[in-house]
């Protein structure tokens, strides 16, 4: 049996390609066919609008749509500005702008990094390339805008000379996950659909604005970009929660974004109001992302290694121990010299992927198909896996992904029942309106969902959370255990994720993360793609301050340097590297790198989605974690089960 033991690595990032807004990729075959629009004069932003602006009728009717807009007020402003401006303004940014990619744990996107707000005094050249796009800066800033704004949203005392302005482009496969938005002095989010104007944007092409109810797991309401549209909405603590659905078409979004601000002397001197504009994303940092922990006593009464340095992490192991732990764990793993060869890993780097982990007859017998890479997905439709014991879990702001209840046994046997009676009766029964069960298929699909996260419970329970296997952590790490929490999880394609979070994790703790990762579908497909669906660590970023330029559209995410391509951020593609056929040790020292990470904090390592494979990670609280948004296109799904095991502080060397 091939068998791989390796140290997690982040692979060097590729050469980055910078992505040039030419008409064919962008603009889906406009191009420059609009006439030329030149506004001039000393106020030539006034004839860029349309009548909306100037009409007070229209106000009250938006304010009135702004004040009954769920789940929280917003409004979408259609037909704003005048068509043939906005097409030039279009066509500059094609012609002009260069945008560079950004990814982190919240959002994957390109940005043109050169601010409208301030790019004469950066840029002149460039200024003076894009006088509609610069013209249509100075519009969001006049005073008619600013007024329209203030009545339909009520909100006042916005400054013309702090308005955020920023060009970004979402190709296939970019997302940006929820959030409020709430950074620094951020007042009012806008966005400006330049899409394409024919055909009109369909929502099989995804890229829709997502609005999220507070605490929910799923959109509320959706807004498809709409050409010559922009929405307005406040930026609102705990309220105004957002996201920007994946790019599933072949078609570019493109927009004009940014924030209004107050002025500052208004800022200062309403401190209380600042301390109050407390953003989603500064709480996850130290929450806790899952269940309690509960106590882990299997170390119990065991010696700590650190005292006597002369005994061999074995001793924690007895014999019984072994032969308990091989009837689930690959027998070349509980070798004495793999175990010290491990042991010495950890030691060494913090980490460690053993793969394959589970010997063959423990693998849950619906995933044995998935060595031929015949699976893709095990769950689908809301129904079907609400029936078979999964529930999907929030909120948005910090994850979404299935998982797998205790109480599953309960409804497992209420499905038998239902499956007898069918067969006796021939009718179609429907247990508190669930999904009809006549259709085979369903139920097929169904009874196959429940028994895999039965399945995998009894691993979690027998395995993960026995006195064996916490012995068998303290073998492989030199930590003893004292407490556990445990989940099975199903990371769906095209919806699934979990941002970077600390889990409550105080100041000198620390942490043994140990995944079971099975990556569904094939894993050459897996090896080769970049969509996702990967555990990631990163340094705690060091808070930091917004005021004035824009970082990524609607993001709310504390993201690295917005001024050049060397200090954007990209996940490297994370490699699990070759087994070797001698079942030895692979040595393969972890690299570290210095591009500035997702939330604003440096890589540390990334754990790819392999299928069988078991992570070990020794994290402290100046580190965060989170597994990437899974794009709909990923070779497959990802199912995993993930503990986390507190470990005494006698066992921590400061």
């Amino acid at each position: 049996m091939a068998l791989m033991i390796q140290t997690i690595i982040v692979v060097s990032k590729p050469e980055r390609r910078r992505r040039v807004l030419t008409s064919e990729r962008i603009v889906g075959g406009l191009g420059s066919s609009a006439e030329s629009f030149r506004p001039m004069g000393k106020d030539r932003w006034r004839n860029v609008f349309g009548s909306t602006v100037y009409n007070w009728s229209s106000h009250q009717h938006l304010r009135s749509s702004y004040q009954a807009a769920r789940p929280f007020p917003h409004v979408v402003l259609r037909q704003l500005f005048n068509q043939d401006f906005l097409k030039e303004a279009r066509d500059e940014a094609i012609r002009h702008l260069v945008a560079q990619p950004k990814e982190t744990d919240l959002f994957k996107v390109f940005q043109v990094p050169e601010d409208l707000s301030c790019i004469s005094s950066v840029n002149k050249s460039l200024a003076s390339r894009i006088p509609c796009l610069m013209t249509l800066r100075e519009a969001l800033a006049s005073q008619p805008f600013l007024d329209l704004l203030g009545n339909v949203t009520g909100v006042k005392d916005l400054s013309p000379d702090r308005i955020d302005c920023s060009v970004n482009v979402y190709v296939k496969g970019n997302h940006l996950l929820c959030h409020d938005d709430v950074i620094g002095s951020r007042r009012l989010s806008y966005i400006i659909y330049l899409v394409d104007q024919h055909p009109r944007w369909n929502k099989s092409e995804g890229g829709r604005l997502e609005l999220y109810p507070p605490g929910g797991s799923s959109p509320e309401c959706y807004v498809t970009p709409e050409w010559n549209s922009m929405i307005v909405f406040k930026v609102d603590p705990g309220r105004s929660f957002h996201a920007v659905e994946e790019v599933f078409g072949d078609r570019p979004r493109l927009t004009v974004s940014g924030w209004y601000h107050p002025p500052p002397d208004l800022e200062v001197n309403n401190p209380k109001e600042s301390e109050g504009r407390k953003s989603s994303r500064e709480d996850i940092k130290s929450s806790e992302c899952g269940s309690k922990f509960r106590p882990a006593l299997g170390c119990e009464g065991v010696p700590n290694t650190h005292a006597e340095d002369t005994r061999s992490p074995l001793h924690a192991l007895k014999p019984e121990d072994i032969d308990y732990l091989s009837r689930y764990i690959n027998p070349s793993f509980l070798n004495h010299s793999h175990i010290q060869s491990i042991h010495s890993k950890i030691l060494k780097s913090s980490s460690a992927l053993l793969t394959p982990f589970l010997n063959t007859p423990s693998l849950p017998a619906s995933l044995w198909r998935n060595e031929r890479g015949e699976i893709r997905e095990e769950i689908s439709g809301i129904r079907e896996f609400r029936q078979a014991g999964w529930e999907e879990v929030g909120p948005a702001h910090k994850r979404r992904f299935l998982e797998y209840s205790a109480e599953s046994k309960d409804i497992l046997k209420e499905h038998r029942i239902e499956r007898r009676n069918i067969r006796t009766n021939r009718t179609a029964i429907d247990l508190e309106g669930r999904k009809n069960l006549n259709n085979n298929s369903t139920r097929k699909r169904c009874r196959g969902t429940m028994e895999l996260g039965l399945e995998l419970e009894r691993l979690q329970t027998e395995l993960f959370l026995s006195g064996a296997f916490q012995r068998y952590l303290m073998a492989l790490s030199g930590l003893r255990t004292c407490a556990v929490r445990s989940s099975i999880r199903y990371f769906r394609r095209g919806k699934d994720y979990c941002v970077a979070y600390g889990g409550g994790l105080g100041e000198g703790n620390l942490r043994l993360d140990v995944t079971l990762c099975f990556a569904l579908g094939s894993q050459s497909e897996w090896q080769a793609s970049n969509m996702g669906g990967f555990e990631a660590y990163i340094a705690a970023p060091t808070p930091i301050s917004h005021t004035g330029n824009s970082s990524i559209e609607d993001t709310g995410s504390q993201g690295g340097s917005d001024s050049d391509e060397a200090a954007t951020c990209r996940v490297g593609n994370p490699t699990t590297g070759n087994a070797r056929e001698d079942d030895e040790p692979q040595d393969t020292d972890q690299d570290q790198t210095d591009d500035q990470g997702c939330s604003g904090g440096s890589m540390v390592l990334c754990v790819d989605s392999v299928f069988n494979a078991l992570s070990i990670v020794v994290r402290d609280a100046g580190t965060l974690k989170f597994v990437k948004y899974l794009e709909r296109e990923a070779p497959g799904d990802r199912l995993d089960v993930a503990s986390e095991f507190d470990v005494h502080r006698d066992d921590i060397i400061t």
